[in-house]
Order: structure tokens, then sequence, then C-alpha cells
């Protein structure tokens, strides 16, 4: 799958200042809900240019046991959403910005795989 834009429905609690993604696709719409439970924004992601040079290069993105984002480029990790792993493979951490494309790549990934095998 291409590293394209990918529009996201992204749901900010008001007691939390970490955004969570909802849903992905063409036809996001802002549900009506009070401003005092938390706020809805539909956004639109774009790969940066380490993503896309990864990309270029042959690296695979994909999800730890843990559920942590890991860069592999061929047997070796290249970088990782877990600062531990960083440490331990002496890789560098990846940027917020990558982790949130990654996130939303990952799920609209795996979700049309899913949709080709219910076929």
């Amino acid at each position: 799958m291409p590293l394209l834009p990918l529009s996201v429905l992204m749901y900010q609690p008001a007691a939390s200042s970490a955004r969570r993604l909802v849903d992905i696709g063409s036809d996001l719409t802002v549900p009506a809900v009070s401003a005092s439970h938390g706020t809805y924004e539909v956004l639109r992601l774009t790969p940066s240019m380490r993503l896309l040079t990864w990309r270029r290069e042959g690296a695979r993105f994909e999800l730890s046991h843990a559920g942590r984002i890991q860069i592999w480029a061929g047997r070796r990790l290249a970088a990782s959403e877990c600062a531990e792993e960083c440490r331990a493979h002496g890789v560098p951490p990846l940027e917020q910005e990558d982790v949130a494309y990654l996130e939303a790549y990952l799920l609209a990934r795996d979700r049309a795989g899913n949709n080709s095998n219910s076929r």
C-alpha cells in the first residue's frame, strides 16, 4: 500500500491532552457532541519525508507484539515508537507526526487486507 495522505477523525477527551484515532476514510464528519466531553476533529495526515525515504528504501512498517509501531529495514530495526526498543537496538525514536501517520496507515492497510480476505 503506497504512503498517501489520509483523512482521519480524531477525538480529544476534555480531561486528556492525548488525541485518539476514531476513524479513517474519505467521507468523515465530526459528530455533534458537547464540548464538555471532548472535541472531534477531521485531520489530513501526510507522510513525512523520513517515512517516504524509508518506504523508497524498502522498509516495512509493522506493529510489535506489544502494539508499538516499528520500522524494519531488512532484518534490522530502523526505528521504533518504543523508547526501550530504541535504546536496546541503538535506533532513533519515531517522531510524533510519524507515529500519528503510521497508526492511521497501519489501520487502513489492515482494514483493506481484511476486506479483500472476506470476499
